[in-house]
């Protein structure tokens, strides 16, 4: 992905699709390599969504910052799954109210609960 540094898409102001808290999803990722491509899925229910910087060094706006939209979901099982949602998720609702096109809510790493967790 070749982003400006003007893209809206790594501003804190970009609107996503927001998941309410108990609605049942499937998140399905791909992940392209060189030779091939690793599809990966986790099914659970929507703890909560958040937006939070990035610390990566190469990735920058002229803000110096990327934002992160992050979907904490917890399994059947009772784990914990964190999947960063980028052009390459897919979020499925199975069960709950469907999706709102909104501004997720930031997370500053210093206030992040799950951050123990990763």
């Amino acid at each position: 992905m070749n982003e400006s540094e003007l893209s809206t898409s790594l501003s804190d102001n970009q609107q996503t699709l927001l998941y309410q808290p108990g609605t049942l999803v499937r998140v399905t990722q791909q992940i392209p390599r060189r030779t091939d491509t690793v599809t990966i899925s986790a099914t659970g229910t929507v703890v909560r969504q958040e937006r939070q910087k990035s610390g990566s060094w190469f990735a920058r706006n002229v803000r110096g910052k990327v934002w992160l939209d992050r979907l904490i979901i917890q399994k059947a099982d009772g784990e914990l799954t964190i999947p960063n949602l980028d052009e390459y998720s897919v979020v499925e609702v199975l069960q709950g109210p469907e999706a709102l096109l909104a501004k997720a809510p930031l997370m500053s790493p210093a206030d992040d609960p799950a951050a123990a967790l990763t």
